[in-house]
């Protein structure tokens, strides 16, 4: 049996970083399959590494630097989080990343879904207008992408890859 954990990351006092923890609190009041958690993990970087080992199938989202119009999705390759300097994680995704890779065995199938940031700044609690007019469309493709997997992971499979545009 498929079990997906949802891992959103994000700082909620930092902007449009904090998008993680919106989508989590949005996707906890959706429909989702019985075999699927979504997990809030915030900031808290290496401490989300048992969550790797309690699943097949992992889904990491989190803002990330793709180069898109604010607020644009994208399913990403695990390298492009691998190379991100990015220590408002306790080390970052990509600190995660090298980490679970090292100590869990077997690794569940990842997949990544970056969302465009646009205004990142200290203690301003709010996403920026850009970001929060393509949520619901990126919560969408996450429920759809966790009902694709939890009843044929062939099918999803062939599923990611796509991005959202404004």
């Amino acid at each position: 049996m498929v079990k997906l954990n949802i891992l959103c990351f994000g700082n909620i006092l930092h902007g449009d970083d904090g998008i993680g923890a919106e989508i989590a609190r949005r996707l906890l009041d959706c429909e989702l399959p019985e075999n699927v958690e979504v997990f809030d993990v915030g900031t808290q970087g290496l401490n989300a590494l048992p969550l790797f080992s309690q699943c097949s199938h992992l889904l990491i989202v989190d803002a990330a630097e793709l180069g898109l119009s604010p607020g644009e999705w994208q399913f990403i390759e695990p390298s492009q989080m691998l190379s991100e300097s990015n220590a408002d994680h306790a080390g970052g995704v990509g600190y995660l990343l090298k980490a679970a890779h090292a100590v869990t065995h077997p690794m569940p199938i990842l997949t990544i879904l970056g969302v465009q940031k646009g205004n990142i700044a200290a203690f301003s609690p709010h996403l920026s207008n850009p970001v929060m007019v393509k949520l619901h469309e990126c919560i969408e493709q996450i429920v759809t992408l966790s009902r694709d997997l939890t009843a044929n992971t062939r099918h999803a499979a062939a599923q990611i890859g796509g991005r959202g545009k404004a």
